[in-house]
């Protein structure tokens, strides 16, 4: 009888070790993620400009409305309010992230693929460039989504090399 009570006492633990793993590594990243992008687009969700979504490994913002979003230098010398800049004040560090970008409005085509280049061009332009992924994205809107410019924001968590910080110099971003 007392043989099995390690075995039984690893098989109560074990539950317990993988639940407390949800509060840290990927989840935890997402659940920050997530609610940095809600608090920097909470004034644009209120007022109808933006929606946000949790996605299983990240974050799905859809940009409301018509707007073309042009590169021009008010945008980007933040001479205009842009929900743009809202949405890049809300993402990690950018070894962590993987952005895709699609039109699912019923604009035209030219214009949703119009928003779709500004878009990118904007990120490129505040340093995201490495986080575009080149694979687009189905341009429907996913159920239970709004149509809009969507950006969907997915984390890479890279495997724990023992030890995050900057011990060598260079930067190891982890998941925590």
């Amino acid at each position: 009888m007392h043989l099995h009570a390690p075995r039984r006492a690893a098989l109560l633990v074990l539950p317990l070790l993988l639940s407390a793993c949800g509060w840290f590594g990927q989840a935890h990243t997402v659940r920050r993620l997530d609610d940095r992008l809600q608090q920097r687009l909470a004034s644009d969700i209120a007022s109808g400009n933006a929606a946000l979504q949790p996605i299983p490994d990240g974050a799905r913002v859809t940009l409301l409305g018509p707007s073309s979003f042009p590169v021009d230098e008010q945008a980007l010398d933040d001479q205009r309010r842009d929900v743009r800049a809202s949405v890049i004040e809300g993402l990690l560090d950018p070894s962590l992230m993987r952005i895709q970008l699609a039109d699912t409005s019923a604009l035209p085509a030219y214009q949703r693929d119009l928003r779709v280049r500004n878009m990118a061009q904007y990120l490129q332009l505040n340093g995201l460039g490495s986080t575009l992924q080149p694979a687009p994205m189905p341009q429907t809107a996913p159920p239970g989504s709004p149509p809009g410019l969507v950006i969907d924001v997915t984390l890479q968590c890279p495997p724990n090399r023992g030890g995050a910080g900057y011990g060598d110099g260079k930067s190891k971003p982890i998941c925590d």
